[in-house]
């Protein structure tokens, strides 16, 4: 029996709103469970991977600790678009942890190649 693969999407920003932190709670759950997980940050989201982030001031958890969680689950593909990169002038090399970076028609074909897409 081939493992299922599943890919979480998220689209919103770190902090503010609980989307990130669930996002990341399924992409860590759905690996615990023997899913193939890949997670892909679009838009706002992508700033989750900015290493250095000091969350004291606003009173929230640093997301930075679950992200260095992702390996120890084997979730090893973290992926944006080049899009967003763009939208904040980010440099994937840059980013904690690196993620790799698709272009529109690179997602396409990552979502399509998965057999699960949750949008968190």
């Amino acid at each position: 029996m081939s493992q299922k693969s599943v890919l979480v999407i998220c689209r919103k920003a770190p902090y503010g709103s609980s989307a990130a932190r669930e996002a990341l709670d399924i992409a860590l759950s759905g690996a615990v469970f023997d899913l193939q997980v890949s997670l892909l940050l679009l838009d706002d989201a992508v700033l989750q991977l900015l290493p250095g982030q000091n969350t004291g001031l606003i009173g929230e958890k640093n997301l930075n600790a679950m992200l260095g969680a992702l390996p120890l689950y084997d979730i090893d593909q973290v992926y944006t678009s080049l899009q967003s990169l763009a939208l904040h002038g980010l440099e994937a090399q840059r980013l904690e942890p690196s993620p790799i970076a698709l272009d529109s028609i690179e997602l396409q074909a990552l979502i399509k190649r998965h057999d699960m897409v949750l949008t968190v």
